[in-house]
């Protein structure tokens, strides 16, 4: 008797497992499918960018993350002709607005308030340029001291 009621509890408790993972956001965690607001990374590159007069400005070249794990902003080449002489121009991501396309996960259009005037007047965006990391290989103890 005991061991069919442990066996019924070790049975429920198997069964039951797929279903707390699938409310806990699937297997283990990982994600299982976009939703409904998400865009993909890829769609975002290359997209053109247009100003509240309806004019092109420039396309998104990059996808600025930050280390919490959300977009911060996006990279816009504008002022140059053909992607040539561009200067880019880090957009923050909240100033976007972003309309879906037909199909699944195409991006129709994105448009932003500034004019193309103001973006050609915003400071440059410019990769840090982080010099390379100084080690002593002691992982930051202190070398001993000689005698």
């Amino acid at each position: 008797m005991v061991a069919r009621i442990f066996i019924v509890a070790a049975l429920g408790t198997v069964l039951a497992g797929p279903a707390f993972a699938q409310q806990a956001g699937g297997a283990a965690g990982f994600v299982q499918g976009d939703r409904a607001g998400d865009w993909r990374g890829t769609k975002l590159i290359g997209a053109s960018v247009y100003g509240p007069d309806n004019a092109s400005i420039g396309e998104i070249s990059d996808v600025l993350i930050g280390s919490d794990g959300k977009v911060h902003a996006v990279v816009v080449g504008v002022g140059g002709f053909i992607g040539v002489a561009d200067k880019d121009v880090a957009i923050p991501f909240a100033a976007l607005s972003i309309t879906r396309g037909a199909a699944s996960g195409a991006i129709d259009k994105v448009t932003v308030k500034y004019s193309k005037q103001q973006l050609k007047d915003a400071p440059r965006f410019a990769l840090d340029q982080m010099s390379s990391p100084q080690t002593t290989g002691l992982g930051g103890a202190q070398p001993p001291a000689h005698q």
